[in-house]
């Protein structure tokens, strides 16, 4: 599975435009003179002309323009890789890479470095995956809320509870948890109070993805000892159903903006 990742942003502009942008645009040969940030006319494969941005990468004396891509769809696509690296990891190299001791046992030795790099490279990948799917979750919620937009809810203010206006720099600040832009937010900002009904599946998956990598960035070690610290996180890392939590995000980000993701013939 692979998706398209768009430039953003992506304006569509009229063909008056166009024309006055290019008698007054400057054609460079050469990257003097040019800042980190442009902005640019392209024309794309389909015949449309848009304006899109770009931060080059300099390398050495060359500098490298290309469009900025959308970071939710970059985020999810890195989360997609992942996730299929991870399973051609288990499918692949486990069978080459483990000692047959029973049946059906087989035995990853123990290298120089202390683990096995088949083992590393799974749960690398697995993690990585987790991660990088709720990033582009959150980046996705803060991306389709309104700049002008206010939540309206009650909070507790010295045990009094009160009603209270909550501005877009707010939520995006940490005042409204992931949990509460997902269920109270979305509803609000697609003006469909009934939005979960039809996802309700979906809902629940994209909870566990997020308390799943909640419980791997901040792996808290008060454990009995040093042979339970860590692995409640990580067991629960593994157990989870990563291709389901894919399925899941991309389903609720086409329901709240149709087409959001496309896949990549």
């Amino acid at each position: 599975m692979n998706i398209k990742i768009p430039p953003y942003p992506n304006f569509l502009i009229t063909k008056e435009a166009i024309t006055d942008v290019r008698n007054k645009s400057v054609k460079k040969t050469d990257s003097t003179e040019l800042t980190n940030q442009l902005v640019m006319v392209v024309k794309f494969k389909t015949g449309e002309e848009r304006v899109i941005r770009s931060r080059p990468v300099r390398y050495l004396n060359n500098l490298y323009v290309a469009p900025f891509p959308n970071p939710v769809h970059l985020f999810l696509s890195v989360a997609i890789e992942h996730f299929n690296q991870s399973e051609k990891i288990k499918e692949m190299n486990f069978p080459k890479c483990g000692k047959k001791m029973g049946d059906d046992i087989y035995f990853l030795d123990i290298e120089e470095n202390g683990t096995h790099e088949c083992y590393n490279h799974y749960i690398k990948y697995r993690s990585s995956s987790i991660v990088m799917l709720v990033s582009s979750l959150e980046a996705f919620l803060n991306h389709v809320i309104p700049n002008d937009f206010k939540y309206k809810t009650i909070r507790k203010k010295n045990g009094i509870d009160r009603e209270f206006n909550i501005n877009k720099k707010k939520i995006e600040s940490g005042s409204v948890s992931f949990r509460e832009k997902l269920e109270k937010i979305i509803p609000n900002i697609t003006l469909k109070q009934s939005f979960w009904e039809e996802l309700i599946e979906e809902k629940e998956s994209i909870l566990r993805l997020y308390n799943n990598r909640k419980n791997n960035i901040h792996l808290k070690t008060n454990a009995e000892d040093d042979l339970k610290v860590y692995f409640d996180a990580i067991d629960k890392m593994l157990d989870l159903n990563i291709e389901e939590s894919i399925n899941s995000t991309i389903n609720f980000m086409n329901k709240v903006k149709t087409d959001f993701i496309m896949y990549d013939k």
